[in-house]
């Protein structure tokens, strides 16, 4: 609910820091006090587009805060937290206002455009009479409100997984459908393009091995010289072994008198073996290395068709393998879509009749609410001032299925015998949209979602009786919900569980705008303005005693 408003530097106000409470708090005070302002003030930091001739004469700028307390508002938390905005279990709206008409907002000090403000502040205030926060008028917010008032979540759920379901399906066998549009021409350029990989066959690792052999046969007269002449030096005349055999005589033949060189012997015979072995190995190496020009040639027109296939399909050769599997997959696909597209015509037939079968459950679920709130706010017209009053929610089948179900709400009223049924949002007193909105939300009062409701002028062209009527409305709504009522009536602001007075003084050259939360002898001194004339008597003091007394014995 609305904890504070705090309002700085707009239109008439200077400064001003409202606290308010739960249930029913009336707002009075003479005509042009300054009652607008406060709603005026609170809609800047819901998001209403900003207007410079509000920002106080002679100032920097408007700066409006808003805090609310969110602890028992899972949807607005919810919001929050996905818009990485939270802060515990209070929400602080701020919106500044320039002399240009720029502004700035902001949600828990962060910045933030004002269409989330917009976004947000719908899910914390309802404004109702000749202002803009009339979500009572959207259509989905009526069947909201009726889905709510009906108390069915559990079939709105099913409807909403069912149509999920089907819509997954169905997308999938659109997009395959779509695949298919030219399956055939898909279809030709894949087995076109395996029967040239098939051609070639590029094997896996091929290609490394191939360029090996190729660099060593097309180098086969260097690697023969090259490993003749490695021999020579290692065993031939005077080549590494007759040196080393020679070292090992020469200190074979004093190793008895000089025993530490025994160690420099040993290592003199492993390295003599080694060369040997390794004379060996060049040895056969260079007999294993043909001089095969035909060999040459075939290796060569295998690279050649490699490295051509590679080039065409802008791939490394190393890539071919993979992308002749890859070929391989996707002709094996689309060649077994026809039987996916068969499977998936016999899911979506069935999750249809899920769909079908859940959204149906829901409509007569709706259709019983649909009358029994009907009656209720038909009820709630007559006893606020429109006796010939009718109301109804028309109930209606939508042309295309959706996660909501198959229905669309629209409220319709008549407020005079004689005058057909017409929406909610065509009705043109303002007075009468309140008075009907007021009775919605009295009958939907334990059950819908909005925490503050507000009130703008719901006594226009009413008094007496009805008057009172309202209040004890306005007081019996307020029991659910924090209700702010700005009225001129003494019967409906006595119903008030709290009572706020606007008023405006003159200050010097200055005008300013005031709220001040009355107490008691202070409410029936009001509540005696509001009934009476200039000059206060004590018969109306005693007749708005009587007033406050009674209706504060009602709560």
């Amino acid at each position: 609910m609305l904890l504070e408003l705090s309002i700085q530097n707009l239109a008439l106000i200077e400064k001003l820091t409202l606290n308010f409470h739960s249930g029913f708090t009336s707002l009075t005070g003479e005509t042009g006090a300054g009652k607008s302002i406060l709603l005026d003030a609170l809609g800047l930091a819901l998001g209403d587009r900003a207007d410079s001739s509000l920002v106080r004469h002679g100032t920097a700028r408007a700066d409006v805060s808003a805090q609310f307390d969110i602890e028992k508002l899972p949807k607005v938390q919810q919001w929050l937290a996905d818009q990485e905005l939270d802060d515990d279990n209070l929400c602080l709206l701020r919106r500044t206002v320039n002399p240009e008409g720029r502004s700035k907002a902001y949600i828990n000090g962060c910045p933030v455009p004002a269409s989330s403000l917009k976004s947000l502040g719908n899910l914390l205030v309802d404004i109702h009479g000749q202002h803009e926060h009339q979500s009572l008028l959207a259509s989905q917010q009526q069947l909201n409100l009726l889905d709510a008032y009906a108390q069915h979540a559990d079939l709105l759920e099913q409807s909403k997984q069912t149509y999920q379901a089907w819509s997954k399906l169905q997308k999938r066998y659109e997009q395959l459908q779509t695949e298919q549009s030219d399956y055939q021409s898909k279809v030709d350029l894949l087995e076109f393009q395996k029967s040239e990989f098939d051609q070639v066959d590029p094997q896996q690792g091929e290609f490394e091995a191939l360029s090996e052999e190729q660099g060593q046969l097309s180098h086969a007269n260097e690697i023969k010289q090259a490993c003749q002449s490695g021999y020579e030096s290692l065993e031939g005349e005077q080549g590494a072994t007759d040196c080393v055999q020679h070292a090992i005589h020469a200190l074979e033949g004093i190793i008895e008198y000089s025993p530490a060189l025994q160690p420099l012997l040993e290592q003199l015979n492993s390295a003599l073996i080694d060369i040997q072995e390794a004379a060996g190995e060049i040895q056969n190496h260079a007999e294993r290395i043909e001089l095969d020009p035909h060999q040459l040639q075939e290796l060569d027109e295998r690279l050649h068709k490699l490295f051509a296939l590679a080039k065409k399909y802008h791939l490394e050769p190393e890539q071919l393998v993979e992308k002749h599997e890859q070929i391989r997959q996707s002709l094996a696909d689309l060649q077994h879509s026809d039987v996916e597209l068969e499977n998936l015509q016999q899911e979506i037939e069935q999750a249809w009749c899920d769909y079908q079968q859940a959204a149906h459950k829901l409509s007569e679920s709706r259709h019983k609410a649909a009358q029994k709130l009907s009656r209720i706010v038909t009820e709630g017209m007559h006893t606020l001032g429109m006796p010939n009053g009718i109301f109804e929610v028309a109930l209606t089948e939508n042309a295309t299925p959706s996660v909501h179900g198959i229905n669309k709400a629209e409220f319709q009223v008549t407020a005079n015998k004689g005058q057909p049924l017409q929406p909610l949002a065509k009705v043109a007193s303002g007075g009468e949209l309140s008075r009907i909105s007021l009775a919605i939300q009295v009958a939907t009062a334990e059950v819908a979602s909005l925490p503050t409701l507000i009130f703008d002028e719901v006594d226009v062209g009413i008094g007496g009786g009805i008057a009172e009527v309202v209040g004890q409305k306005m007081q019996q709504l307020g029991a659910h919900k924090q209700i702010l009522s700005i009225t001129h009536l003494g019967q409906v602001a006595a119903h008030g569980h709290t009572h706020l007075k606007i008023e405006k003084q003159t200050e010097g050259e200055q005008t300013f705008t005031h709220v001040y939360e009355l107490d008691h002898p202070a409410r029936i001194e009001e509540l005696a303005r509001m009934m009476g004339g200039l000059k206060l008597t004590q018969q109306t003091l005693n007749h708005a005693k009587e007033m406050l007394e009674t209706a504060q014995a009602n709560q």
